[in-house]
């Protein structure tokens, strides 16, 4: 992967740091690099830290949060509404996705160094990740729901 891909907060808060004067928001930066479901809470906290890493944390922390109960929610939703052997189809996914992640949290944490700014990094594709299976697990529900 091109490393433009990575973190584009750690991009903003060090062209802020760096007195760097650009011409978007720090959320209008990330937004093109992010799921869906990132909130509009989120773009705004950011934007209001205007690259300040605690203030950055805080976003971050408070977005996993919203997008755990996301995905928790939109999960159960879906379990309601699939068949029997579909829900163990559903219950294995899950059960794949969470090792998978657990798994490339542990990678992650052994490639990017031990400094704040990778670890802003890794809190962020974290989230994203979250995100990303609570935007599919939708459009499963979206589908389950149709039919």
């Amino acid at each position: 992967m091109k490393m433009f891909t990575m973190f584009v907060v750690t991009i903003a808060i060090a062209g802020h740091a760096a007195g760097t004067t650009a011409m978007e928001s720090m959320s209008q930066a990330i937004k093109p690099h992010a799921p869906e479901g990132i909130t509009a809470a989120f773009y705004a906290c950011i934007d209001k830290a205007n690259g300040g890493t605690i203030a950055s944390a805080a976003c971050l922390t408070d977005e996993e949060a919203r997008q755990d109960k996301r995905l928790n929610v939109t999960y159960k939703a879906l379990l309601g509404k699939l068949k029997p052997e579909e829900k163990k189809e559903l219950i294995e996914a899950e059960r794949a996705w969470l090792k998978f992640k657990e798994s490339n949290g542990i990678f992650e944490s052994s490639i990017y160094p031990n400094e704040t700014i990778y670890n802003l990094e890794q809190s962020q594709d974290e989230i994203f990740a979250l995100c990303a299976r609570a935007d599919a697990l939708q459009k499963y529900l979206d589908v389950a729901t149709e039919r």
